[in-house]
């Protein structure tokens, strides 16, 4: 049950072309900002699917609520932790919200879980919690997804390297893949040739985290370089929601990774 499951779902997930472009609108979940561009979900979703996403991240408790806005093709997957946000004493830690079985009887196709595997507090409970998941998502045919990033994902990618070093990407992310999940979201490492060797260490499908807002031919040129790395898509939200257009930017970044234009091209379809 759980192998044609997985199958059919991965074709929502992906496209035909292999692509993956995942658009989250669940920032409320672990962040105290608040982003006008996801404060409206179901029109977010809208703009996302026109754009070409081939998936969308909610809570699970907005299944329901954009039920109508969500396409047959399009995959929905389900964001498993809530953040302690406000907390003065652990603002990271994490609260898992959703089970595999309430996922399926919801309609999503697949969990997403951000893994931190460096603070002390936090990293023998993620090793678990991915394990567990791990084995509920095989027993009920969902995808499992693990953004396996720089812990404090909220501050810009030279503060994390700094403090983390690209060691610690390559090293969480072969461990998702040791641990069975099947596809793994991670945080850009500067270069292009960095994110090629996490794309080859990982030996499971790999998608580009969004990182810290930043200018578009900025962003679209990050994008660039890790399709040409091996990336097979993205898990994109700030910097798609809250782009002047959020089509437009969608587009935008399928059509590096559908037809392989570079940033500069890609920025014409920005206008």
């Amino acid at each position: 049950m759980s192998s044609s499951g997985k199958k059919i779902r991965i074709k929502r997930i992906f496209d035909e072309k292999g692509v993956c472009i995942i658009l989250p609108t669940c920032h409320h979940m672990t962040s105290k900002k608040v982003y006008k561009g996801q404060s409206d979900v179901n029109k977010t979703i809208e703009l996302g699917i026109k754009g070409g996403a081939t998936s969308i991240l909610i809570g699970k408790g907005f299944n329901e609520k954009c039920a109508d806005y969500l396409k047959p093709n399009i995959g929905v997957l389900n964001y498993i932790p809530a953040f302690t946000a406000f907390s003065t004493v652990n603002s990271i830690k994490s609260i898992a919200t959703i089970t595999a079985e309430e996922a399926v009887s919801s309609g999503a196709d697949g969990l997403v879980y951000p893994a931190d595997f460096y603070h002390d507090e936090n990293a023998s409970d993620s090793i678990k919690i991915v394990s567990d998941y791990v084995r509920e998502c095989e027993k009920y045919g969902l995808i499992f997804i693990v953004e396996s990033e720089f812990p404090t994902f909220y501050s810009n990618n030279e503060e994390n390297i700094k403090k983390y070093g690209i060691e610690y990407l390559l090293i969480a992310c072969r461990l998702c893949a040791e641990l069975g999940v099947d596809v793994i979201s991670t945080s850009y490492p500067g270069n292009k040739e960095s994110f090629e060797e996490i794309v080859n260490f990982a030996k499971i499908p790999v998608l580009i985290n969004g990182g810290a807002e930043t200018t578009q031919l900025d962003f679209l040129k990050m994008v660039e370089n890790v399709y040409k790395a091996g990336a097979k898509g993205t898990l994109v939200a700030r910097n798609i929601t809250e782009a002047p257009d959020p089509e437009k930017m969608t587009r935008a970044i399928g059509a590096i990774f559908r037809t392989g234009i570079t940033a500069d091209e890609a920025m014409k379809i920005l206008g």
